[in-house]
């Protein structure tokens, strides 16, 4: 599984992961919390009970900015935060739900398999990590940690204006 160093890299890198993803997911909590208590969300259709699993909390922020018509002024930057989570959840997947495989490293890659549960069968799901790419997924994930408090407060603090 690589030499020292690069295994050091790797649980290195994967602790940084975890512990800035569960920073941004917590302020993600508290924002569907928010939205489900405070503007209603709780009233759209199927939506009695707040999301558990991340594409269904994402779906819902989306369904909310759709549908309530107060979060308007805050659509950009629920969009954005959105996007944001998306664009680095596979990665995130793949690195926490994921087993490191005993297949080489090379060059500071790692290959990893996920079993994603699927209605009638688990699938294997192969997933690389490059060392490399840290750098910019630790600046990604940082800027969203810096935004998603951010905009968690900024909908709580808009739901305190509600009448």
């Amino acid at each position: 599984m690589g030499n020292e160093e690069e295994q050091n890299a790797l649980y290195s890198q994967v602790g940084f992961i975890v512990i800035n993803w569960g920073h941004c997911e917590q302020s993600l909590e508290l924002l569907i919390n928010t939205l489900h208590r405070q503007f209603g969300g709780d009233k759209l259709p199927k939506r009695k009970k707040m999301p558990r699993q991340l594409s269904s909390k994402l779906d819902f922020v989306k369904e909310c900015t759709l549908s309530i018509s107060a979060l308007s002024p805050h659509k950009d930057e629920l969009d954005k935060l959105v996007h944001d989570f998306k664009a680095i959840k596979e990665i995130r997947h793949g690195l926490i739900h994921g087993a490191v495989t005993d297949d080489p490293v090379i060059n500071g890659v790692f290959t990893f398999i996920r079993l994603q549960a699927e209605p009638d069968i688990h699938e294997v799901k192969p997933f690389q990590y490059d060392l490399k790419d840290f750098q910019k997924l630790s600046k990604t994930l940082v800027l969203l940690g810096v935004a998603a408090p951010k905009v968690a407060r900024s909908i709580f603090e808009a739901s305190q204006k509600l009448p």
